[in-house]
């Protein structure tokens, strides 16, 4: 309140209190309208407006007659906010998610030509269902909604998301102002011919698409590129990107060739998920292991900070001859998404040998789901294998950092954070800081367990200090 008892706010000039209400989420700016009768038409002054039916329509609806009545409801609060939004009002971005669009065309329309008659230049449609897990869900449907025609000529867009709908990016007439495309959920065709037309697209985004039809991705400006299980109706992409920053793979293992990257490239994720788990070491192991391999060397050995998955730290020892597939790279951070399951371990040691300027080692621990059935593998046992007297350079010329996530102090957890304090803390090497991070809602017991662990190790050197969170 202010001195005289007054409303603080109401002291504000509407421009100040735009800015305030800017900060909160698009349906925190609608209960905004209700303070006061000052109030009740400053939210429509907002130029990011957000309507996503899960925020509107609760879950606990499971009655198909009672949702499809809060459908109803959902829609005539967007023609009432559509109505109320002054002629002249800018208006920069709209997102919209609904996951039935088939009982609403006509409604779902009448927004996206809003969006257009605004000329926005952030635009969001989302149509995907909460129930899908993949691509497979969807391929059979014959029903999605189509993108309007009018969204093709919107000039104004500088970013485009597209999911759950049939979408041809070759009729995009947007060219030299799109920066970035994200596509998800659709057959996506004449990618090719999209690209040609915009060699200034900063980041492309491909999500559980099917039929891909593209044999090379390339592109002048792309700093960001994103496939994420997709189906490629040929199984080898090349990739011409000078100025990528960030590469971000996931799916099956298909042949990957990189014709042109740069010097350095920021980050670089793998997650090979969609690979089947293995038992023992087979003809198709080798295989994958010798095309994983292979990325580092044609075209990812620059990466700074490099993730993977469990799937390849098991595939890349088991090439006919591994060390002749995989060479050094420059990686200063690298992420282990993994189970610890001794199937991993070569794989782990690998990356250990060829990442020579290793500066930060990050396990992410991943649950094992199922538990595995086999401890040893392959003749190691994960009792002993990492006491063996083996070093690495990184690991005494520059590990500085070892963090944990999801820190569980399994028997596997506690023998290879031992081995790399033991070989990485001074005289030897020159590693200063482990940090184990406990996953959240733990119980107060199984805390104090964890914490006696990480105290057990901080005993082994007292030139690393080690840190339970």
């Amino acid at each position: 309140m202010a001195p005289n008892g007054q409303d603080i706010f109401d002291c504000l000039p509407d421009v100040l209190l735009l800015t305030i209400i800017s900060y909160l989420s698009f349906k925190e700016c609608v209960r905004t309208s209700g303070i006061s009768r000052r109030w009740r038409y400053i939210c429509y002054q907002i130029k990011d407006i957000s309507f996503k039916e899960s925020e509107y329509v609760s879950s606990s609806i499971t009655d198909p007659f009672s949702r499809y009545s809060a459908w109803i409801s959902f829609f005539s609060f967007i023609d009432t906010w559509i109505s109320r939004v002054p002629h002249h009002q800018v208006v920069e971005s709209i997102e919209f998610c609904f996951p039935s669009p088939l009982g609403f065309p006509n409604a779902i329309e009448d927004l996206i030509e809003f969006a257009v008659s605004k000329r926005v230049k952030k635009l969001v449609l989302d149509f995907t269902n909460p129930a899908w897990r993949g691509y497979g869900d969807v391929s059979n449907l014959f029903f999605f909604f189509k993108l309007p025609e009018c969204v093709y000529g919107l000039t104004s867009l500088e970013s485009l998301t597209i999911y759950g709908c049939e979408f041809d990016p070759s009729k995009l007439t947007t060219k030299g102002l799109l920066r970035s495309l994200s596509v998800g959920w659709m057959r996506l065709e004449d990618l090719y011919v999209f690209l040609s037309n915009y060699p200034s697209l900063y980041s492309l985004s491909i999500k559980q698409c099917w039929e891909v039809d593209i044999t090379l991705i390339a592109g002048q400006y792309l700093r960001e590129l994103v496939i994420e299980n997709s189906d490629f109706f040929h199984m080898h992409i090349s990739f011409n990107l000078p100025m990528i920053l960030s590469f971000k793979y996931t799916g099956q293992i298909i042949d990957l060739y990189f014709e042109k990257m740069p010097a350095v490239i920021r980050n670089v994720y793998l997650d090979f998920g969609g690979e089947l788990e293995y038992n023992k070491p087979n003809r198709t192991s080798r295989i994958m292991g010798a095309v994983i391999s292979g990325y580092f060397n044609d075209g990812l050995r620059d990466a700074q900070t490099l993730t993977v998955c469990p799937y390849l730290l098991q595939a890349i020892p088991e090439c006919d001859n591994p060390y002749y597939y995989l060479h050094p790279v420059e990686t200063q951070h690298l992420v282990l998404r993994t189970k610890l399951h001794t199937k991993e371990f070569n794989g782990i040691r690998m990356l250990l040998r060829n990442c020579p300027n290793l500066e930060s080692v990050t396990l992410d621990m991943l649950p094992p789901n199922p538990v595995p059935k086999f401890l040893n593998y392959g003749g190691i046992n994960p009792d002993t294998f990492w006491m063996e007297d083996v070093t690495y350079k990184c690991i005494r010329r520059s590990l500085k950092l070892v963090v944990v996530r999801n820190f569980g102090g399994t028997v596997n957890e506690l023998n290879i954070l031992r081995y790399l304090i033991r070989e990485g803390s001074e005289p030897r090497g020159v590693l200063k800081r482990v940090e184990l991070y406990v996953p959240d809602g733990m119980e107060e017991g199984e805390a104090t367990v964890l914490s006696a662990k990480a105290k057990m190790l901080q005993s082994i050197s007292k030139h690393v200090q080690v840190l339970c969170a």
